[in-house]
């Protein structure tokens, strides 16, 4: 088997080396499978058949099992990073804008993004860089997604110990979870990093904090016995999980909801012991966004609130909303994901039954899958919700349709037996070849416009360069309103100095005029930008002819009151030839951050909050650690109700802020 999956990887990685941005400049609408050669594909299906036969093992071989299963990880994540020149994904160069600008300023300005009222990614991933010395984080972005998938192994595998399950489900569980990763969201970003933080916080959770219960009943848990620990060890593992929740609270804005929804139906299905800590962290996630997110809401509750109850409408404009125009190959690939997601999710439903034919519930695996769809009911996050619940989901989900495959717990020889016999692991194969084909068409189906372009980042170069005292940079998109994340290297350093205009791409080249308009509207110091991802995407998501690109450059070329100050294969860039009257304005990021504006009642919340979270964070931290006597039932009894007071004062002070600022 070794020498197998030394085929497998041979065949898969030596062909891609040779590829290079000519060969990828021939991607066609189902991405970056289209120009993968074909020894690489057949690679990528032996990886299957080593996993699958594995799995048909009397018992298991786990060093070639891990072996194989982390060969997975870096064959299915690493292709771009090996075989593209820039590191990829246009937000992922944001973000070491927002990197930059703290190292520079050590602020976080909310004025300038959203994403400023969450900065703790940010500042941590600044601190570290700084203390290791890496001044280019090119690299980094690079590899991220890799090395991100691989850490996420890590509490998989503690996640599985609270299975009770055979060798083979567990196994098979882990490899449908890296083989349906092709959510995109690890890329270098708070949501990636989080996710990781939550994957661990749900498995410290139902290894060490599940509610002790009867083993043996009519219905078996599919979970055993609670690791035995200590008092002291369970403190810890307390203080580790109140760790992990607060580091995403001032990271990213939905993760902290989806830890809290979790461990409530935990606590309300009796699978965890801890009643008191959603309350905790409720107070946490309330206090950072009522007080420290107030340039997020205040005046923007429509933003907030609006898809608030809206499932409908967040469902639709996160699936079907997602689907509509483009390509009709393109669409394919949104085609393929749906059915990636909905085949999963479906596998899981057959897991869950398969597991109650014989006499397991497996109540902790249904709420980790099914609690992330609430999110449905918060908002369309910018039509991303469906990614995201289903990236929550995938935990629960894969280890579910690891039951599917060996529903028996495997404990007995005779249960042992029939797996080996059974036409399970054949069945595994066939899944996890179409896992396989779908995860490459599903993941980099859009490669060919979130492929970032060498002669891209030399246009921003220029930009970087002729942003004082600011500039302005209009870039293509068919929806100035919904599509306002172009496809371009943006916002790499000087976040305050270059603005980003999203201007409507003309479906008729000619029509330019509206352009030349829009740049002199837009005022001194500013430039047009045409460039082939943002001009990919346009084709392939919103129906652009093929000939778009270059008779629109044609046109602008032909126009007197235009000077093409930059070009190359990849980009070029357009500026007025005689400028607007009057000089470009200075830089105004606006108030450092977070801002809080401070009224009687505001402070009579804070002082609230601080002593609740305090009160609550002793209370459950004495029930975990302490052995229990009379005088502690009765302190915790008592503490609850004086909690009680606390959380009334910091909601009313709340609902003032709300009220008054929104």
């Amino acid at each position: 088997m070794a020498l197998l999956l030394a085929t497998a990887l041979a065949l898969y990685w030596l062909p891609v080396l040779g590829l290079g941005e000519k060969d990828l400049d021939d991607m066609g609408g189902l991405g970056l499978i289209t120009v993968l050669p074909m020894p690489t594909l057949i690679g990528a299906a032996l990886l299957v058949v080593v996993f699958a036969t594995l799995l048909w093992m009397d018992r298991p071989i786990k060093s070639l099992l891990l072996l194989t299963l982390l060969a997975t990880v870096v064959s299915l994540h690493a292709l771009p990073a090996v075989i593209e020149t820039e590191p990829r994904f246009a937000t992922a160069w944001q973000h070491l804008g927002f990197m930059e600008y703290i190292d520079r300023t050590g602020t976080a300005v909310p004025d300038l993004d959203a994403r400023w009222s969450w900065p703790g990614f940010f500042a941590a991933a600044a601190f570290v860089a700084e203390a290791c010395g890496v001044s280019d984080m090119t690299e980094v972005i690079r590899w991220w997604p890799t090395v991100i998938q691989l850490l996420y192994l890590a509490p998989m595998f503690l996640l599985v110990r609270s299975m009770r399950a055979a060798w083979r489900a567990k196994w098979a569980g882990l490899w449908i979870f890296v083989l349906s990763g092709w959510v995109g969201q690890d890329y270098f970003s708070p949501q990636g990093f989080t996710f990781l933080l939550y994957i661990a916080f749900v498995a410290v959770l139902m290894v060490w904090f599940r509610a002790p219960r009867v083993l043996w009943a009519k219905r078996r848990p599919g979970e055993p016995e609670v690791e035995p620990t200590g008092r002291k060890e369970r403190a810890v593992l307390l203080l580790v999980l109140i760790g992990l929740f607060a580091a995403t609270v001032p990271a990213h804005q939905l993760t902290p909801f989806v830890m809290l929804g979790v461990l409530t139906v935990l606590v309300l299905v009796g699978r965890s012991e801890l009643r008191g800590l959603p309350i905790l962290f409720g107070v946490l996630v309330v206090v950072w966004l009522g007080f420290l997110a107030e340039p997020y809401w205040s005046g923007h509750f429509d933003e907030l609130f609006g898809g608030v109850g809206g499932v409908g409408g967040n469902v639709s404009s996160s699936v079907s909303g997602r689907i509509e125009g483009g390509s009709s190959t393109h669409q394919l690939v949104l085609y393929t994901r749906v059915a990636m997601a909905g085949s999963v999710l479906a596998f899981a439903c057959w897991g869950w039954w398969r597991r109650r034919f014989y006499k397991y519930g497996e109540r902790s695996l249904l709420v980790l899958t099914f609690v992330p769809f609430l999110g449905f009911g918060m908002q369309s996050y910018g039509g991303e919700m469906a990614l995201r619940v289903f990236m929550f989901a995938l935990p629960g989900a894969a280890l579910l349709a690891g039951l599917a495959l060996f529903p028996r717990a495997g404990i007995t020889p005779d249960e042992r037996d029939r797996d080996r016999v059974s036409l399970a692991p054949l069945a595994a194969l066939m899944a996890g070849l179409v896992l396989m084909g779908g995860f490459l068409v599903a993941r980099w189906g859009n490669e060919p416009f979130e492929r970032i372009r060498p002669g891209e980042v030399a246009a921003m170069e220029y930009l970087y360069e002729h942003d004082d005292p600011t500039a302005r940079l209009l870039w293509m998109s068919n929806d100035t309103v919904e599509n306002v994340t172009p496809s371009i290297p943006w916002g790499a350093r000087d976040m305050e100095k270059l603005e980003y205009v999203p201007t409507l791409a003309p479906a008729d080249p000619v029509l330019v005029s509206g352009l030349v308009k829009s740049l002199k509207d837009a005022g001194p110091n500013s430039y047009l930008m045409i460039n082939r991802s943002q001009t990919t995407y346009l084709q392939m998501d919103a129906g652009y002819s093929a000939s778009w690109e270059p008779r629109i450059i044609r046109h602008l070329d032909d126009r007197r009151d235009l000077k093409k100050v930059f070009t190359n294969a990849d980009a070029s860039i357009y500026t007025l030839s005689r400028q607007p009257d009057g000089r470009a304005a200075k830089p105004d990021p606006g108030p450092i951050g977070p801002k809080v504006t401070w009224t009687p009642w505001s402070v009579v919340g804070g002082l609230a909050a601080v002593a609740l979270i305090l009160l609550l964070g002793a209370r459950e931290l004495v029930r975990v650690a302490a052995a229990p006597s009379v005088r502690q039932q009765r302190w915790l009894q008592g503490s609850f109700w004086f909690s009680l007071p606390l959380l009334a004062v910091l909601l009313a002070s709340l609902i003032q802020r709300f009220v008054t600022m929104a």
